[in-house]
């Protein structure tokens, strides 16, 4: 998700909230006017956009339990959770956010790599686990403001990271050591690194993760 995309799709909600709150107004006032139509579209777009953050975070299903009806009210309190929600990310919720949704898809990647091991492959575990490895520095790099290339390899940004001082050399020269097992891995030198130097590995990199990204 990009921010500015995301802002934009919130300023779009909230303009209709805006919209189906005015008519309520109307409604409420006598004077007849239908927007149940607009009202249903608006809170089915709204629950489709807030359900894409993880459910960690309680928009949506406050969205849901407080937006019911077509009433003032309810169309007032779907807007306050809009609003919050758009202050939330433009002061920077949504870098937490995403990554929340790596460290999900990152334990999903460990725990393929984790079958492929139980299952007697060194090999493309190292290599999986390596690319789940590098994804996650690069993301530790933007989150913590490092200016990165176009090309980046795990030796380059664990640098850089050991450099902004986001964890100590010890950990740096562990990573080092993940590194040379993947590149191992990716270049058919199989003989160099052993079946339980993965299963170092995997615990290794599930482990700083978990401390660093999250």
């Amino acid at each position: 998700m990009e921010v500015n995309k995301v802002l934009k799709r919130l300023d779009t909600l909230i303009s209709i909230g805006n919209t189906v709150s005015s008519a309520c107004s109307l409604r409420e006032r006598g004077t007849d006017v239908d927007a149940v139509e607009v009202f249903s579209q608006w809170r089915t777009s709204s629950l489709s956009f807030l359900n894409t953050f993880p459910p960690e975070y309680i928009y949506s299903r406050e969205f849901e339990a407080r937006c019911k009806d077509l009433s003032l009210e309810d169309v007032e309190q779907g807007l306050g959770i809009l609003r919050a929600a758009r202050d939330d990310i433009k002061g920077g919720y949504l870098q937490k956010v995403e990554t929340l949704v790596s460290a999900e898809v990152f334990s999903d990647f460990l725990e393929m790599a984790e079958h492929l091991l139980d299952n007697g492959y060194k090999d493309p575990a190292a290599s999986l686990i390596g690319a789940v490895l590098e994804d996650g520095l690069r993301r530790m790099c933007v989150n913590n403001g490092i200016t990165l290339k176009t090309k980046e390899d795990i030796s380059s940004l664990n640098q850089k990271l050991a450099q902004k001082q986001v964890y100590n050399p010890l950990q740096q020269k562990q990573i080092q050591v993940w590194n040379d097992i993947r590149n191992n891995a990716d270049h058919g030198n199989f003989d160099q690194y052993k079946m339980d130097d993965v299963k170092d590995m995997l615990r290794g990199v599930r482990k700083f993760l978990s401390n660093y990204l999250v």
